[in-house]
């Protein structure tokens, strides 16, 4: 396959870092006959391990940081994703619809994503983090039949559709025996490429069927909660853009539910709390109104409800990696009407 994701380095370090084909002698995983890219300096390392069969691709990722860093992706095409997160965490965001996040993930646990082509940032905080993911080719998958693809054929119809907009299952933990499954492919003997091949797609079609396996039990037990839970998040979705100031005690009033019911309910299916999704919709809100209004700063961060424009800055920032005022500058094509 055509290696889907591509790494873009920070430019404003790009004559201070060393790029190898060889993995150093501390690398704690390594997949036989894969493709190296290791690219060090003195405050952070990436490593790539991937291999390319003809209807599937595998990549071991590592990230180890000194402090918070940012990367850049290009999504080649619009595909699947099998996400597992070893270590550590990361988040996602779409440079090319107002940086919208894409995704955050969970240590020690994965997900099924459709992340359509595009430039994309990664942000990692200070530390380790270790990924793996797989892709199977579209036809492979549409072959395996729509009911076992039960949990994933949304996911597949988007890929099929190219829609702009990603979306990704519900996080499970990776539990023993998706992890043994996981080791036994990172222990993968040195035969020719053929078997190898073979080994891969054997591989990635028992994690597929794991994982399968892991969204009936957690679709069962939370069918009776998801309608609520959409209705709510809706809502909210309705209310940021109008100005309205919603807290979770407020929301949990209005649909009548319990509070602590709520904030348990959305986590569990979600795989992030309410709060981080209020606060992902008021930031991609100030987003919008940063780029196509004139509105000054200022009065964006009370239109959202905050009452200190210091930690309007703080909050933008810590999302976008950028302040207010730069993101404008970046974004925006037109200078605003004076």
């Amino acid at each position: 396959m055509v290696k889907p994701v591509l790494i873009d380095l920070p430019t404003d370090k790009e004559s201070d870092i060393l790029h190898g084909e060889r993995l150093p002698a501390t690398t704690s995983q390594r997949l036989a006959l894969a493709a190296i890219n290791y690219w060090q300096n003195r405050q952070f390392s990436v490593i790539e391990q991937y291999y390319d069969a003809p209807d599937a691709f595998i990549c071991l990722a590592e990230v180890d940081s000194t402090f918070p860093l940012q990367l850049e992706l290009r999504f080649q095409r619009s595909d699947l994703y099998w996400l597992y997160q070893l270590q550590g965490q990361h988040r996602i965001h779409c440079i090319d619809r107002l940086a919208q996040q894409v995704l955050q993930t969970k240590e020690a646990h994965y997900t099924q994503a459709y992340i359509p082509a595009g430039k994309y940032t990664v942000h990692f905080a200070g530390g380790r983090h270790q990924l793996f993911y797989f892709v199977i080719k579209a036809n492979w998958l549409r072959r395996y039949g729509r009911r076992s693809m039960e949990g994933f054929n949304h996911l597949l119809d988007s890929q099929r559709a190219q829609q702009q907009e990603a979306q990704h299952n519900q996080f499970c933990p990776i539990h023993e025996e998706i992890h043994k499954q996981l080791l036994s492919l990172f222990t993968l003997p040195k035969v020719k490429r053929f078997h190898y091949d073979l080994l891969i797609y054997k591989h990635c079609f028992a994690l597929l069927d794991l994982s399968q396996e892991e969204l009936k039990r957690k679709n069962a037990s939370a069918s009776k909660n998801k309608d609520p839970l959409t209705s709510i998040r809706n809502y909210i979705k309705e209310q940021i853009p109008k100005g309205n100031l919603i807290s979770i005690a407020a929301i949990a009033a209005f649909f009548k539910v319990n509070y602590r019911t709520l904030r348990r309910q959305h986590y569990q299916i979600y795989g992030y709390s309410l709060a981080e999704f209020i606060q992902q919709k008021r930031m991609e809100q100030a987003a919008d109104l940063l780029v196509h209004t004139d509105m000054p700063i200022k009065e964006i961060a009370h239109f959202l409800g905050y009452t200190v424009n210091t930690s309007f800055h703080q909050r933008f920032k810590r999302h976008y990696g950028i302040s207010p005022s730069s993101y404008r500058l970046r974004h925006l094509k037109t200078p605003p009407a004076k």
